[in-house]
């Protein structure tokens, strides 16, 4: 039998020679402690609790921590996204830094893209480029900050698959919409299915003053809608109010009302200069209930940052 103390608080324990040399954690004060190796000695008057249930926690808890460790890493991975509708099945890889978007397409199925996303396509796949909706909402969607063409891609008899990858450096989010609204920053609308409508909505004041756009994009209807960011993007419920500042919006739901303010705390100087300049402190309050996703980077921010290393050259 082995008999040693905790390091810590001096309770006592015996235990069988078998256990030498491994770990353990003291049910009165949770020190962990090292069995040592088999002296023989007479046995205490309290044999102490039964080693085995020790040996037990010890193991639950490696394996509660283990499990959380994974659960982490799950959370923050650069996983696939993989789906399914009636009209396309998708995946989307590489995230978040350099996405891309596999559609498949089952026979006669349509998917409507930006031009220039476009990667690889099956040769059995027809596109067709040209303007959809009307004058009205073509140029909604210009004003947005879209192009005015739409590619169309259609799948032949047999099916096919078309790659999509955006020109920004980032995530690729997808949405089902039934019978929904929601709103796209500039530059984030990516790719859809027949059944979303794309125009613009007008801003107004508070437009100008986000420094993102007087016109935001808005898709309405019942389909499929991937759209893409600078830097990965995150998901938010909002349930009452949250505020994200202009340049990380990617898009919100319609059910989520917002105005553009300053940062609170920021001095009146401040204030004008933010306005007028699009400097930190500009930031969009959200109420009500609804999502918002934001990306993690913004692009104005990085060419602050890259600004003071461009080349230069010298007048003399």
């Amino acid at each position: 039998m082995i008999q040693f103390a905790c390091p810590a608080c001096q309770k006592q324990y015996t235990v069988g020679d078998e256990h030498a040399g491994k770990q353990a954690n003291c049910q009165a004060c949770g020190q962990a402690m090292l069995i040592p190796d088999a002296v023989p000695v007479a046995p205490l008057a309290d044999d102490g609790p039964d080693f085995g249930s020790i040996a037990q926690q010890a193991s639950q808890e490696a394996s509660a921590a283990q499990a959380a460790a994974a659960a982490n890493a799950k959370a923050t991975s650069s996983e696939t996204l993989t789906g399914s509708t009636e009209n396309l099945g998708y995946e989307i890889s590489q995230r978040p830094d350099f996405s891309m978007v596999k559609v498949d397409l089952p026979p006669g199925g349509k998917i409507l893209a930006e031009p220039s996303v476009m990667m690889s396509m099956s040769p059995n796949i027809n596109m067709v480029a040209g303007f959809r909706g009307g004058l009205g909402r073509t140029l909604g969607k210009m004003l947005g900050g879209e192009s005015m063409i739409t590619n169309t891609f259609t799948a032949e008899s047999s099916g096919g698959e078309v790659l999509f990858a955006s020109g920004a450096a980032g995530d690729v989010m997808y949405q089902r919409l039934n019978n929904q609204t929601m709103y796209l920053q500039r530059g984030a609308y990516m790719l859809c299915t027949e059944g979303i409508e794309l125009t613009g909505k007008w801003q107004g004041a508070k437009g100008f003053f986000s420094g993102e756009g007087l016109v935001l994009l808005k898709a309405s209807g019942t389909g499929d809608l991937f759209f893409n960011s600078y830097g990965a993007i995150m998901e938010i419920d909002v349930q009452d109010q949250f505020i994200v500042d202009t340049g990380y919006i990617v898009a919100f739901e319609e059910s989520l009302q917002y105005n553009i303010s300053v940062l609170p705390g920021l001095r009146a100087g401040g204030k004008i200069k933010s306005f007028f300049f699009g400097g930190e402190g500009l930031v969009a309050r959200f109420s009500g209930s609804g999502k918002v996703w934001v990306q993690t980077r913004q692009v104005t921010s990085f060419l602050s940052w890259v600004h003071p290393f461009r080349p230069v050259k010298d007048k003399g």
